[in-house]
């Protein structure tokens, strides 16, 4: 693209809508507005180093101006990507005037800075809350490559996140899902929804319904349109698809809590037999042979957490006895104490949600049982058994 013949023809600069469906409503809630120059979209034009900001900011300009003829009368919501140094000029009434003069309202507006486009954070979130004294809102696109840091200085009150990498479920990397949760966690601290985008098939859209996603966008929902459109696809999509989504996880749940009182009618059974305060590692061995198949590794902890049992695990198919960890307090383990709670106020077993174990990097979950003298018993599911029976996607 000639970023002179844009300057040079800004009558010919069209915008398009996205449109960003709900995941309670499953109705078009807003709209993304995107700009293009004779077909060709305008990302390039924007992020030209040698295209001077002034120039950018009066191609943004029509493009707002565009788009708020089309959408003053809706009531969806309207997000307009702006690059972080637009809003540092003429301390952000450079960018913000044009919707003044246009009489559009304010509050349904996002202005949508890109994370991995941030520059002086500090002086950018004033400007930011200078905004949103107006009923601006702020969107954080890429928010996934961001730095939680500066996240949580811009604090946006919308959080969108790419799932473009996310071609097939087997070819994630492990470290993607741990990020979602760092996305939930944040969004849920910000009291800021999130948003995500590039969905093109439904695994993505399983993944972003899975993970707290208050909005969808993408190919599979919904195509970009010269005019601002109210029903796509996408609503029939979510119609079929969530409905399903939801029902295999109440499955998979339902398996989990019958796997916990399973192993608790189990190991009750176990315990009223050979337990021994005073053998407390021979007895770990006599359950792992009972238990064979199910569990890697055994331990036996105090209530404040110390260590009283050696570790029981098996290697080559073998149950062996490793005392490294005897003596070792658990208790800063995030986990611990609600577990510990757990088992008291429950008076039962309980078994954890799924985690990557630190030695073995092997998915896992613990069952923990509350045994006579004070004792509790700390056992951790082999990734194998889990699999099996389908309790890990």
């Amino acid at each position: 693209m000639d970023a002179v013949d844009v300057m040079m023809n800004p009558d010919e600069v069209e915008v398009t809508y996205e449109p960003i469906l709900g995941a309670a409503t499953f109705q078009v809630e807003g709209y993304m507005v995107h700009g293009q120059f004779r077909g060709d979209s305008l990302t390039s034009f924007f992020y030209d180093d040698d295209v001077p900001v002034e120039y950018q900011l009066d191609i943004a300009k029509r493009m707002e101006h565009l788009a708020a003829e089309s959408l003053r009368d809706a009531k969806q919501f309207v997000t307009f990507r702006c690059r972080a140094e637009w809003i540092l000029e003429a301390g952000g009434e450079a960018f913000l005037a044009p919707l003044h003069e246009l009489n559009f309202p304010l509050h349904r507006i996002y202005v949508t800075i890109q994370g991995t486009d941030l520059v002086d954070v500090s002086r950018l979130s004033r400007v930011v809350q200078y905004y949103r004294s107006y009923g601006v809102k702020i969107a954080l696109d890429f928010a996934e490559s961001t730095s939680i840091e500066d996240i949580m200085a811009i604090a946006p009150e919308l959080l969108l996140v790419d799932l473009a990498t996310m071609v097939e479920k087997k070819t994630l990397p492990v470290t993607y899902p741990h990020m979602l949760q760092t996305m939930e966690y944040i969004a849920s601290k910000l009291g800021a929804p999130l948003l995500y985008k590039s969905i093109d098939h439904v695994g993505q859209l399983r993944y972003a319904w899975q993970h707290g996603g208050r909005f969808y966008m993408g190919g599979l929902l919904g195509q970009r349109a010269t005019s601002p459109v109210l029903e796509t696809k996408g609503m029939n999509v979510l119609a079929q698809e969530v409905p399903s989504f939801f029902l295999h996880d109440q499955e998979r749940l339902q398996r989990l809590y019958e796997l916990e009182f399973e192993l608790h009618r189990q190991i009750q059974e176990l315990a009223a037999g050979k337990w021994s305060r005073d053998k407390k590692d021979e007895w770990l061995l006599h359950i792992a042979t009972k238990l064979e198949g199910k569990f890697v590794r055994y331990y036996l902890t105090d209530r404040t957490g110390f260590q009283t049992s050696a570790n029981v695990y098996q290697a080559d198919a073998e149950w062996r006895v490793d005392n490294t960890y005897r003596g070792y307090n658990w208790s800063f383990r995030p986990y611990f104490i609600q577990t510990m709670a757990a088992m008291r106020v429950r008076g039962r077993g309980y078994l954890s949600d799924d985690y990557r174990d630190f030695s073995s990097n092997e998915v896992t979950r613990t069952f923990s049982y509350p045994l006579p003298d004070g004792m509790f018993l700390f056992a951790d599911l082999s990734e194998e058994y889990l699999y099996q029976n389908r309790l890990l996607d």
